[in-house]
């Protein structure tokens, strides 16, 4: 079995064990619990507690080998543990019991796991304040960028607005001077038919006169 699925199987739980915790957890909730049929007042929101990823076992993986300690340390006990556990049938305590009487043969001490233990928790701890430093250092980049791209939009969207608030204003006005030069066209267009037909009555009236002095002169002046 390659390391890592060895790390893997000591870290994180089977997923027979978690359904066989799972089935008696349900068991005891289900003897023990009274369902309550009183609905919230507001919506609960559930937040996921995440799941084990390989990719970043893997990557705590890395960190512990890296420093793994000379010797016979918490590491090598764990697995000790894990290999007595599928080995034998017995319960927790015992399976510690069994792989430390192991250990002691190598004159390893109680003292010495757990010291040794509680500095792999300080070097994950170390690592879970990098991966929280850069998770938010993401974050922030992701959301800067994100959010002046929606403000240059913003400014994109109330600039188009105005645009098009200035060109209904704009086509109110040409509507308008449309419909005036409609107006004036139409006024000037009977204004020409009236000058056109009072100088055509005004001509008839002079050519009319003119032709009946003609026609006067002719009798009178013989």
């Amino acid at each position: 079995m390659p390391i890592f699925d060895k790390l893997k199987s000591i870290f994180v739980v089977s997923e027979d064990a978690k359904n066989t915790a799972s089935v008696e957890q349900n068991t005891t909730n289900n003897s023990n619990t009274t369902v309550s049929t009183t609905a919230p007042s507001e919506p609960i929101r559930v937040i996921s507690p995440g799941q084990a990823s390989d990719k970043f076992i893997e990557i705590l993986h890395q960190v512990l080998e890296k420093n793994n300690q000379p010797g016979f340390d918490y590491l090598e006990y764990k697995k000790a543990v894990q290999s007595v556990a599928k080995l034998q049938k017995m319960d927790e305590e015992n399976q510690f019991k069994t792989a430390f009487a192991a250990a002691q043969a190598m004159n390893v001490q109680p003292s010495s796991l757990t010291e040794s233990a509680k500095k792999y928790l300080s070097l994950l701890q170390v690592e879970e304040t990098n991966f929280n430093q850069s998770a938010n250092q993401f974050l922030a980049n992701q959301v800067s960028n994100k959010e002046n791209e929606a403000k240059s939009i913003q400014n994109s969207i109330q600039s188009k607005r105005e645009q098009i608030e200035n060109l209904k204003k704009e086509l109110e006005v040409s509507e308008k001077r449309l419909v005036s030069l409609k107006s004036e066209i139409e006024s000037a267009k009977e204004k020409v038919d009236s000058n056109i037909a009072n100088f055509k009555a005004s001509y008839t009236t002079v050519i009319d006169q003119i032709k009946s002095d003609i026609q006067k002169m002719d009798t009178y002046l013989k």
